[in-house]
């Protein structure tokens, strides 16, 4: 059989990947290349020493070790397995986070399934092209989202919207309306003694012309912008609280407003500087408004002096006029011609039933502590509880009288939270002394 003239083993000082592409070296890979072709491709099962190649080289003699030593892992179990199966594992971890040469320097990545991306914490350039993303230099990712706004993912929140007014950086924004076509909202910087808190929506991250689009900051840090405080003559210091400021046009004050403006907490000055050095920290807390958003407060049309009162019946506290509230002016006197009960508006009360005894329903007394009711006969007929409830003026047991029959005949009855107290009766036949 003739010697078969296989390509020499590459030298040792040869490193078996280039160290440029990360890949097998091209003189290894010939090697490698022709040994595969000379065993015929995989198919045949002739052993290297069935091949007269003649004496072997030093290298020739390392490669056989190494193949007998690689075959006898395939048949035989040996110690140490799982650090070998582990250093494997090691490797292809490395090979997966490799460079993908065959790419370019220049062009696009395109890979599926990367196991996980490491960024440089100190980019140098820091990139500037909107849709670039980066470690922004502090915990985060940042996300270059506009010309002039880096999201910071996980630490700002932020709102996209079109300007129905200009809009500088800095300024808060209260809602305007909503663009359909675009299916954004649109915001100006918010008013004079703006009434509503749940309008404001945030903070201008950047500058937006009229009719522009842009981005209004709701959380999180906003940097770049004048925060001495100076434009609405105070001074503001790291640290200071930020409300809505009712006075000036899309500002804040360090002062917590007072009634009746509404009081929505913007944030904190993280750094008073002026030009654009200041910066703070938003996280808006909307204010309230009594019958605003309550689920148990439902307000008609306010009017002077009216007052608060719960309707058990209905569920809410609603307002009402001082005329009926109970422990106000009583509203005015109701004459009931039949049996009745007492409704909660009413305080002067006149029995003027005929034929027969009148039957009052007094409402509870321990729900009504404090409350005084008045009765007066227009009849000459009784006037009697429906309960024994009703505790005499000279004191004793409760009983159920109220009024005798007597026209003119009136009392006065005041609830101790257990029974009617009669504080006052006056008979039409008593006879006056003077």
């Amino acid at each position: 059989m003739a010697t078969v003239d296989l390509t020499n083993i590459t030298p040792p000082r040869v490193p078996l990947t280039d160290a440029r592409t990360g890949l097998i070296s091209r003189e290894w890979y010939r090697f490698f290349l022709n040994l595969f072709q000379l065993t015929g491709n995989g198919q045949n099962t002739t052993s290297l020493t069935d091949l007269q190649l003649g004496p072997p080289t030093p290298q020739q003699e390392d490669l056989t070790d190494i193949i007998i030593d690689i075959n006898g892992l395939q048949t035989q179990p040996a110690p140490g397995t799982s650090e070998l199966q582990a250093a494997l594992d090691a490797v292809r971890q490395e090979l997966q986070t490799l460079r993908q040469p065959e790419l370019g320097s220049m062009a696009p990545l395109e890979q599926d399934n990367v196991p996980w991306l490491t960024f440089n914490t100190a980019p140098s350039p820091v990139p500037t092209a909107v849709g670039s993303m980066y470690w922004d230099g502090g915990t985060t990712m940042g996300i270059q989202a506009t010309t002039s706004v880096l999201i910071r993912v996980g630490e700002a929140e932020y709102v996209y919207a079109k300007a129905s007014s200009a809009v500088a950086k800095g300024q808060l924004c209260y809602h305007t309306g909503a663009v359909g076509a675009s299916g954004v909202i649109t915001v100006a910087p918010t008013p004079l003694a703006l009434t509503d808190p749940n309008q404001i929506v945030g903070v201008a991250a950047e500058t937006i012309a009229l009719n522009g689009f842009g981005l209004i900051q709701i959380s999180g840090d906003l940097r770049g912008f004048n925060t001495t405080g100076s434009s609405v003559g105070e001074t503001w210091a790291d640290g200071d609280p930020l409300y809505y400021n009712p006075a000036y046009v899309g500002s804040f004050t360090k002062t917590k407003p007072v009634a009746p403006n509404q009081k929505t907490y913007i944030g904190e000055v993280t750094n008073a500087g002026s030009g654009a050095s200041g910066s703070i920290h938003i996280r808006i807390v909307p204010g309230s408004v009594l019958g605003g958003t309550d689920s148990n407060v439902q307000f008609t049309s306010l009017a002077n002096s009216d007052l608060i009162q719960y309707d058990s019946a209905l569920g809410y506290w609603k307002n009402v006029t001082p005329a009926s509230v109970i422990s106000g002016a009583g509203g005015a006197p109701v004459t009931k011609t039949a049996d009745f009960t007492v409704a909660a508006s009413e305080t002067w009360l006149i029995n003027n039933k005929s034929g027969s005894s009148c039957t009052v329903t007094l409402p509870t007394a321990s729900a009504n502590s404090g409350r005084t009711l008045h009765f007066q006969n227009y009849q000459a007929q009784t006037l009697v509880s429906a309960s024994s409830n009703v505790v005499p003026l000279a004191g004793g047991a409760a009983t159920t009288a109220i009024l005798a029959a007597v026209a003119g005949a009136n009392a006065t009855l005041v609830s101790d939270g257990t029974n009617w107290i009669m504080t006052q009766y006056t008979s039409n036949n008593a006879l006056l002394l003077e």
